[in-house]
């Protein structure tokens, strides 16, 4: 028998892939993973925000073989930064027309003297923090207004800790015409890996991973793995409540679950490896969601909010995704807090911060009525790309794989990566283990 740990996309692509004896094994009551929606009051609240991006054509085919066209918004990105008292387009690096004169002519002196510097090459940038790479390749005025404040907020570490492998698909590097023409406020390209993507009209983002489960006739519910064996080739189950533990053999093992979970489960691992995996570090998330009590909130999808006057990185718009995701009359709102591993907050005074700071940039109102709210604890959410991710990720996996054991996803592989990402990742999982059993 095939075994995957985890419900989520990954999982789910592999199951489908694999086909024939194969079981799923998910600890939540549905699919999806962090890929879930939930309904509250007639509001449909998304694990904070997701957006579907189909670059592959093996994906979009799979996609288009569980839903209809009809069943996503196609939809051009409206993303925005408050930062100095003024919303300006996403990215910051070609939209600084609009902030005040002396902002304009940091990030433009800045990023001239980094293009004096010489370009970054591929490979010298893979071995720079990515506190040195930005300044590389942007200069101290953009580092200083937005790519420092704002990855201080969402990373919650010293960013010359940080590595830069993630930049290259995640943060856009635009030439001198395109900082220039974004500082004139005559920018007319869309940057970045986002610029338009799907959503479902209504059900929220649910409704992929709902679609793909149901061609996976293998996936129980309501269960959790507590440990695997290597040398006996079994995984132990029982109910997420507590119960009787079943014992399954496999054939192949597949786990979607953070890799440091897998270490911590996993008898028989090759020495060393337990050792290593508390140093795998992440963020959590806050997702602070807000039923509001009227229609129109704006145009925009989702803005960022470098400034610390913000409890949150973040906030978005459901609404503006697909009007289906509020009652008639009603729009609502996302915010993120990025908080660290086992770090506790109030959840009544959280979200009356985040209340205050939308009111304070003009986005809701004093008198909006909240008619709704739920806060997702995300957990992990964000991997943090260091040195020892750097070091020893590559070798964990491999150890893994050695014993008989893949793991792969966004937090199996213990990576940032979309759900386009996660689809591949599971039939590329069933690929390689089609081709060892």
């Amino acid at each position: 028998m095939n075994i995957v740990i985890g419900a989520g996309l990954t999982g789910l692509s592999a199951a489908y892939h694999l086909g024939g004896d194969t079981l799923v094994a998910e600890r939540e009551s549905g699919p999806g993973g962090l890929c879930r929606s939930v309904t509250v009051d007639g509001f449909t609240f998304d694990l904070t925000g997701h957006l579907l991006h189909l670059r592959r054509p093996e994906n979009r085919a799979l996609v288009s073989s569980l839903l209809p066209d009809e069943t996503f918004n196609r939809i051009d990105r409206r993303s925005f930064i408050y930062s100095h008292g003024v919303f300006t387009p996403y990215p910051f690096q070609v939209n600084t027309h609009g902030l005040p004169a002396e902002v304009i002519a940091e990030c433009l002196t800045g990023f001239f003297e980094a293009v004096r510097g010489g370009d970054l090459a591929p490979e010298a940038a893979t071995d720079l923090s990515f506190r040195a790479w930005v300044l590389a390749a942007f200069g101290e005025g953009i580092a200083k207004h937005f790519m420092f404040p704002y990855n201080e907020k969402l990373w919650l570490t010293d960013l010359g800790g940080l590595t830069c492998e993630w930049v290259s698909w995640a943060v856009p590097r635009p030439s001198v015409r395109d900082v220039v023409e974004g500082a004139l406020g005559i920018s007319r390209r869309a940057f970045g890996y986002n610029p338009s993507f799907l959503y479902p009209r209504r059900g929220g983002i649910s409704v992929l991973a709902e679609a793909l489960a149901a061609r996976v006739p293998g996936v129980r519910y309501g269960v959790e793995a507590i440990r695997v064996d290597a040398a006996r080739r079994t995984v132990a189950i029982r109910p997420a409540g507590g119960g009787k533990i079943e014992e399954i053999p496999y054939a192949s093992l597949l786990s979607t679950i953070p890799l440091p979970d897998l270490i911590r489960i996993t008898e028989g691992l090759p020495a060393g490896l337990a050792s290593i995996s508390p140093g795998f570090r992440c963020v959590d998330v806050l997702n602070v969601n807000f039923g509001v009590a009227r229609e129109d909130l704006g145009d925009m999808h989702w803005i960022y909010f470098p400034g610390r006057e913000f409890v949150f990185y973040r906030c978005g718009f459901p609404a503006a995704f697909t009007k289906e995701a509020a009652p008639a009359g009603c729009s609502s709102i996302y915010v993120e807090v990025s908080i660290r591993p086992g770090e506790t907050l109030d959840e009544e005074d959280l979200a009356s911060r985040c209340f205050e700071g939308l009111v304070r940039c003009g986005i809701l109102r004093r008198d909006d009525r909240i008619v709704a709210r739920r806060i997702f604890r995300i957990s992990p959410a964000y991997v943090v790309y260091d040195r020892h991710r750097r070091e020893h990720l590559g070798p964990a996996l491999g150890s893994l794989t050695a014993i008989g054991i893949r793991s792969a996803g966004r937090y199996g592989g213990w990576q940032y990566s979309s759900m386009e990402d996660s689809l591949a990742e599971g039939r590329e999982a069933a690929e390689a283990i089609r081709g060892t059993i």
